[in-house]
């Protein structure tokens, strides 16, 4: 037996290996277009999705660190005016006291 010959090359002759290349071309072509429409129909949405979503979650991580800078000052803010409303307080006492002390 010879691997290749005139006419037949691993014991199938030309026109059959022409036949399978055919055969193999449709199968693998129709398979390239079958994942080129999952590709474009199904996953290029939900990465299109995903990225959307991916997104979202980083305005939501921008604004929720703002509000907390904002709470943070806020919180500050409060702290110097109650500090003040303190101080307001001793010398109101200060002066009330003073004034009885005057009047006695």
């Amino acid at each position: 037996m010879h691997i290749f010959t005139i006419h037949s090359f691993l014991s199938l002759t030309w026109a059959e290996w022409g036949s399978l290349l055919v055969i193999g071309g449709v199968v693998f072509g129709g398979l390239n277009k079958l994942i080129k429409n999952l590709v474009d129909k199904v996953l290029t949405p939900i990465n299109l999705n995903l990225k959307k979503l991916n997104k979202n979650f980083e305005d939501w991580n921008d604004w929720h660190k703002r509000a907390n800078r904002r709470f943070e000052n806020g919180d500050k803010h409060f702290i110097r005016h109650d500090e003040q409303l303190r101080d307001h307080e001793r010398r109101i006492t200060h002066l009330e006291e003073e004034k009885l002390n005057e009047r006695h």
